[in-house]
């Protein structure tokens, strides 16, 4: 009798262990999968777009600035990168001119820029940023916008009016070797009416 329960006991020990230690097994291996893209993505070159309102509290709309943000990735010296820049030219915006930031410029950086007519009503702008010692992290360039159409205030009222600006992006570093994992992020126009509020002095303080 007590032979008879101790073969049960073994055998339902391993039908336990050729069912859940199998499972056991795969489930690190799945969970490790998922790690290279997280990895990738943290240590991705970014060119980022800034984001300007051009009506900061009035209705005389003035030029749109936009900033060029580089994070250069790991370990990699970028020697020349490529921002392809899509907006809706109907929508009341025109490129004006891209400058680089005087420390780039010294350093002997040059910009290119080309504006190219699209699909429709889509514009593109093509900026190309090349240094020959790499180009450092943080704020590279300037870009400026015209406001080219007259918008009436019912038109952009006190509700967001965004201007989206695509922007997709190549890079190389300076061996003149294509960096495989370049992120490029959009900026933005902000049209919206921001009327000045004027506060008292004494009750602020």
């Amino acid at each position: 009798m007590r032979m008879s329960k101790i073969s049960f006991s073994v055998l339902v020990a391993l039908f336990v262990g050729f069912f859940v230690l199998p499972s056991l097994l795969v489930f690190p291996q799945e969970t490790d999968l998922t790690q290279p893209e997280t990895t990738a993505t943290a240590d991705a070159l970014q060119v980022m777009l800034g984001r300007d309102s051009p009506n900061l509290g009035g209705n005389v709309f003035r030029d749109a600035f936009l900033s060029v943000t580089l994070r250069n990735a790991p370990g990699i010296k970028t020697g020349k990168l490529i921002s392809d820049i899509s907006f809706s030219s109907s929508r009341g915006i025109g490129f004006d001119r891209a400058e680089l930031t005087p420390d780039v410029e010294a350093s002997g950086a040059t910009l290119e820029t080309e504006v190219t007519e699209g699909e429709g009503d889509v514009s593109r702008l093509k900026i190309t940023i090349s240094g020959s010692n790499g180009l450092p992290d943080g704020i590279i360039a300037n870009l400026v916008f015209k406001i080219t159409k007259e918008f009436t205030f019912e038109e952009v009222g006190t509700d967001e009016h965004l201007i989206t600006l695509e922007n997709a992006v190549s890079a190389w570093d300076t061996d003149e070797k294509e960096i495989a994992d370049v992120m490029g992020e959009p900026g933005g126009i902000d049209l919206a009416y921001a009327p000045v509020v004027f506060a008292c002095f004494f009750y602020m303080h």
